[in-house]
């Protein structure tokens, strides 16, 4: 038995040493053509860049893909070929370059780089001027604010997993549900289910959960679900610019989607002039911009809903010395288009306030 696995050794180390001659290799230094560069790429939007390529007198064809799209093929080429890649033909972000390359013995090799497209524009630093506040529970651990008709509409999160994920319409006054006879007009999820944000399209509330990946959509008037959408990855922010919903996923990417079915109709990274920007969570529309509370932090970020360019960031620091209290991260935006009025609070916090937004 032993001779046996000494000679199951000894073959498997034979075809291990052997295999290599037998097999094509991705070694850049025996490829038919290589990347004319060895790191990563990062530019600007709005510039053009050369991207060389060195090519062998083995290459026999070669094809440059950007974001699985073919840029760039060429069935004999040249000692040295170059790609002149016009960023204005693709959007801030990451992309792959993946270089597939054939030689004369119709061997494929590939090779792949990462590609960055930074904003073109430095971001302004934009300042809150509190105005007048209002009560807020402090059992809310807030997700999502929003105004429709000039009602103000909040959902809650459930950290405890006591079933405390709720939206509701809220009485401004108060900082409660409100009430009218029997019905409150609230909706609770059970303590399976971590409630995120929410968004009023036509005549119905959609809102997110975190990790369960269901949007519930109730009815606008009585509150009852009146069915239940499905997506991958987690849901944070939601938000709506009139004829699509927007939701963020606690990255640097934005989703914009079909309020009927929930299908993806296009994403945005949002960069700035320095990189991507992570941790975007609770989302409004205001005036043709995004504005996203950065998670953990006291600012926000005021973004450019096209190209996904970072226009301004809100340092909202003032507002979380003066509102916090005992409670928690700020997180919660609503504009009142009635009134032209924006709105925001925290995670548990005792207040929320109106802001005027000093650009």
């Amino acid at each position: 038995m032993k001779k046996i696995i000494i000679w199951v050794l000894v073959l498997g180390l034979l075809v291990g040493f052997i295999a290599p001659f037998f097999t094509s290799s991705s070694d850049s230094s025996s490829q038919a053509a290589t990347f004319g560069f060895k790191e990563n790429l990062a530019t600007t939007y709005g510039k053009t860049i050369a991207i060389p390529l060195k090519v062998t007198e083995n290459c026999t064809a070669l094809q440059l893909k950007i974001a699985d799209s073919v840029v760039l093929e060429v069935p004999r080429p040249k000692q040295k070929e170059i790609y002149f890649l016009d960023t204005k033909d693709f959007k801030p972000g990451a992309y792959l370059l993946d270089l597939q390359v054939k030689d004369a013995a119709g061997n494929l090799y590939t090779e792949q780089r990462n590609l960055r497209i930074l904003s073109d524009i430095k971001p302004e630093r934009w300042s809150l001027k509190l105005g007048a506040s209002f009560p807020h529970d402090t059992r809310n651990y807030t997700q999502g604010l929003t105004f429709w008709n000039g009602e103000f509409f909040e959902s809650t999160g459930d950290p405890n997993q006591d079933g405390s994920s709720m939206v509701s319409k809220i009485n401004m006054a108060t900082g409660q549900p409100i009430q009218q006879g029997k019905i409150t007009f609230k909706q609770q999820l059970d303590a399976t289910k971590f409630g995120e944000g929410i968004a009023i399209f036509g005549d119905e509330i959609f809102q997110l959960t975190w990790k369960n990946q269901q949007c519930f959509v109730y009815d606008l008037q009585t509150f009852e679900l009146k069915r239940e959408l499905a997506y991958n990855g987690e849901g944070w922010g939601l938000c709506t610019d009139g004829k699509q919903l927007i939701m963020s996923d606690g990255t640097e990417r934005l989703t914009f989607r079909d309020p009927e079915t929930f299908e993806t109709l296009r994403t945005l990274e949002v960069y700035s002039d320095q990189g991507p920007l992570p941790q975007l969570n609770e989302l409004e529309y205001i005036d043709g911009l995004i504005y996203a509370n950065i998670y953990t932090t006291n600012f926000v970020a005021v973004i450019e809903p096209t190209l996904g360019r970072l226009i301004a960031l809100i340092d909202a620091s003032n507002l979380v010395a003066e509102g916090k209290g005992n409670g928690e991260v700020l997180n919660g935006i609503a504009y009142n288009s009635k009134t032209g009025k924006t709105y925001m609070t925290g995670k548990n916090w005792p207040k929320m306030y109106e802001v005027s937004i000093i650009k």
